[in-house]
């Protein structure tokens, strides 16, 4: 079983080259999926959050705005530090129990596990994947995708700017698949790389 850490900064294109690796019948981890389970309301992250951020974060019924906290922490260096500190831990030990669960199944068909992970390296995820495929693309092209995703080009690039700079990206990976092309192209050469 071959473990893949796939990271990239935002709106890469990493949710595009896990749709390609599914249709090879990758098991795929989404470190976002698990972060947002953490924040059901009541629980003791959701407590920390609201504690931390202010009941501003929270919508009717108690949820977490994502997108409120999201405008905060971004707009905010110190505070995206605090948020990381609260759910990193968490996220770390969660990925550890899944894969430990897989490693254990004598009998499991997954032949490769991907974590998808825009943080894999700030989690602390480095050491427990055999390989860190880095999605890549240019400033550019990610600024034009999240602003037709629906950010403000201010939001998109706080976002871009809160991550790490590329090059950190490039010096923590084995495999590097370029998405400045067609979705076609990045699916083959995601493809490929297996």
């Amino acid at each position: 079983m071959k473990v893949i850490g796939l990271t990239g900064p935002i709106a890469a294109g990493k949710n595009e080259a896990v749709k390609a690796l599914k249709k090879k019948g990758a098991l795929i981890i989404e470190v976002d999926e698990i972060a947002h389970s953490f924040y059901q309301p009541q629980s003791s992250l959701w407590h920390e959050l609201v504690k931390a951020f202010g009941s501003k974060i929270l919508m009717r019924g108690g949820k977490i705005n994502r997108h409120k906290l999201g405008e905060i922490v971004f707009a905010d260096k110190a505070k995206l530090h605090q948020l990381n500190q609260m759910v990193h831990p968490l996220l770390k030990e969660q990925i550890i129990k899944i894969l430990d669960s897989r490693k254990t199944i004598a009998e499991s068909r997954q032949k490769t596990i991907v974590i998808n992970a825009a943080v894999l390296k700030e989690i602390g995820l480095i050491d427990l994947v055999d390989e860190v495929w880095v999605v890549m693309a240019s400033a550019e092209n990610r600024l034009k995708r999240l602003v037709k995703a629906g950010l403000t080009k201010e939001e998109a690039a706080q976002r871009i700017k809160a991550q790490l700079p590329q090059k950190e990206y490039l010096k923590m990976a084995d495999k590097v698949i370029n998405n400045d092309g067609t979705l076609k192209q990045l699916h083959a050469k995601v493809q490929d790389s297996l």
